[in-house]
């Protein structure tokens, strides 16, 4: 039971690291790090002052994040169902193998269940956070894509490079994000 519950949960896991290496954190590192140019009048009539960068000139990151936090706000206006459901995913994957941990706890005390079945059912409830999470950043990355057309038809940014760095750099803060929050301690 211990194999197959452990088997069963490196797949989803293995897999999200992966997802989440590849088009998250290795786009970060390299892109996000670009320095970039804006201008701000532009960004705040087009988005918002709520996501307006607090400088014209950053990393890629930076305005990356400002970027993201407007596609979502955009996003809660236009599908306030969806959103709300990608929202409760995650919080599922905040809440879950923390509490799966804490439920495991008193079932080894008693000596009912084995510590290693306990960690394979802690595994198994991280493996199904990431996955409810990937299976769920489709319509996130969407309303990415649609402000990132509004980013580009604005005009915002002076330099095709930056335009195209800040929007590669919010997909990728988008798959980096979706992971549930165990994995930050892990991948950084």
């Amino acid at each position: 039971m211990f194999r197959f519950l452990v088997i069963l949960s490196a797949l989803p896991i293995i897999t999200a690291f992966l997802l989440r290496w590849w088009l998250g954190i290795r786009i970060l590192s390299t892109t996000g790090k670009r320095q970039c140019s804006c201008n701000l009048t532009k960004w705040e009539e087009t988005f918002g002052k709520d996501s307006t960068p607090p400088s014209a000139s950053a990393d890629a990151r930076v305005h990356a994040e400002f970027l993201h936090k407007a596609a979502l706000s955009d996003w809660k206006t236009r599908e306030p169902k969806a959103a709300a459901t990608r929202e409760a995913v995650r919080r599922f994957g905040m809440a879950v193998p923390p509490l799966t941990a804490m439920v495991m706890i008193l079932p080894i005390i008693i000596m009912k269940i084995s510590p290693l079945l306990a960690i394979a059912f802690f595994l198994l409830a991280i493996a199904l956070a990431a996955t409810f999470a990937y299976l769920g950043l489709a319509p996130e990355l969407r309303a990415i894509a649609l402000t990132s057309r509004r980013l580009r038809d604005s005009r915002i940014y002076p330099r095709r490079e930056d335009e195209d760095a800040v929007v590669q750099a919010t997909t990728a803060l988008a798959w980096k994000q979706a992971a549930p929050p165990i994995f930050n301690l892990i991948q950084r």
